[in-house]
């Protein structure tokens, strides 16, 4: 994907990217809310106690399934790129069921890295987090600039938009790879 990724030509004009959009909370801000405990609720929204292997196993299962959803969508994006240009940054890679499962994995997460868990616990939580919010930030930056993805792809040497039957930027086979280390 790399490789791909710098095979692209260089735009001329800088592209300012995108705020993120507002009411979303950063991980930081997650982890903040779940060692606080609900609003109100006077508790603490810690979970019960989590192994790390359960920890790893929740975080490549969403992986897992953010990479099935990036083959899904992308594959047949580009395969419908001749017919319909105009809709090709119109997919959504993050539908509502992958949605509640990376929200449920981020509370899961932040929960287990409350200041009292063991040091191990912390540590693969907060990095589970980081790794779960940067493969979502990166299919979303993905959908959103699909288009100008394919026009630099189609001033490359290489226009194949799908060699070997999978997308020249192959999102959903690093985000395997990502999850399977994970395991």
């Amino acid at each position: 994907m790399l490789e791909a990724a710098r095979a692209l030509p260089i735009a001329t004009a800088s592209e300012e990217t995108a705020p993120s959009s507002p009411g979303v909370a950063t991980w930081a801000e997650e982890l903040v809310r779940a060692v606080a405990g609900p609003a109100g609720a006077g508790g603490s929204a810690r979970l019960e106690a989590v192994t790390t292997v359960e920890l790893r196993r929740e975080i490549s299962a969403v992986l897992a399934r953010l990479a099935r959803r990036a083959d899904e969508t992308l594959a047949t994006a580009l395969a419908r790129v001749a017919q319909a240009w105009e809709q090709v940054d119109a997919i959504a890679m993050i539908d509502d069921a992958l949605e509640g499962q990376v929200a449920r994995a981020r509370r899961q997460l932040a929960a287990a890295a409350h200041p009292g868990a063991p040091a191990a616990q912390r540590a693969v939580a907060l990095e589970g987090l980081l790794a779960i919010d940067a493969s979502v930030a990166l299919a979303r930056l993905c959908e959103r600039r699909m288009a100008s993805l394919l026009r630099l792809r189609l001033r490359s040497p290489s226009r194949e938009l799908l060699p070997g039957g999978r997308p020249f930027l192959d999102l959903g086979a690093a985000l395997q790879e990502a999850a399977e280390a994970w395991r």
